[in-house]
């Protein structure tokens, strides 16, 4: 399995981490290198270019800004990641998700997708588990899909739980497709909307 690269896939939030921090310090070099060579070109600060340099630090700043945020978060486990990959079979999978709200964010290390059910596990003590879960079944049931969705916070629990999904024969659900995801099942429709709404 390819990892690291993709949203959704094991490593992402520590790439993602240092490439924001890789793209912010570019985005701010340009407007560093533009206001020296003013400065050497012209012999003093205070030319339009300055103007320019000052200005172009503004989307510099955001990345920052954006990399803070990526910093905050990091990747999951190894060892449970491959338990995990263990366990699922051929059930589909997300992993490291930020979910967010007004009130807070939510990160969820890994979910998995059967029927009706989507179960997730976040490793984050000061997590609400259930809050975590309303907010997720809130924003699918907003896209017209009704899941139950569980966010545990114990790994054996979890692994325990996916197992149990996994050899069991899932629940069958009423689906005849949907037109804005043409091609896809329900459960790669449900991992698709559950990236989309995280970071």
């Amino acid at each position: 399995m390819h990892t690291g690269t993709a949203k959704g896939t094991y490593g992402y939030l520590n790439r993602n981490k240092v490439q924001a921090w890789k793209r912010a310090a570019l985005m701010l070099s340009v407007p560093a290198v533009v206001f020296l060579a003013a400065w050497i070109l012209h012999g003093t600060r205070e030319n339009v270019m300055t103007v320019v340099a000052i200005v172009g630090c503004l989307p510099g700043c955001n990345q920052v800004v954006r990399a803070i945020m990526a910093s905050r978060y990091h990747s999951m486990e190894k060892e449970l990641w491959e338990q995990v990959e263990a366990a699922r079979g051929e059930l589909p999978v997300l992993y490291e998700t930020v979910f967010t709200s007004y009130e807070t964010n939510y990160y969820v290390d890994c979910m998995v997708v059967c029927a009706r059910e989507v179960i997730g596990y976040s490793s984050d003590g000061s997590l609400d588990a259930p809050k975590a879960a309303e907010h997720i079944r809130t924003m699918l049931k907003n896209s017209s899909y009704k899941q139950n969705v569980k966010i545990l916070k114990e790994p054996k629990a979890f692994l325990e739980r996916v197992r149990g999904l996994a050899e069991c024969e899932p629940e069958p659900v009423p689906f005849q497709g949907d037109d804005r995801y043409p091609g896809f099942t329900r459960d790669e429709i449900i991992l698709h909307l559950l990236m989309a709404i995280s970071l």
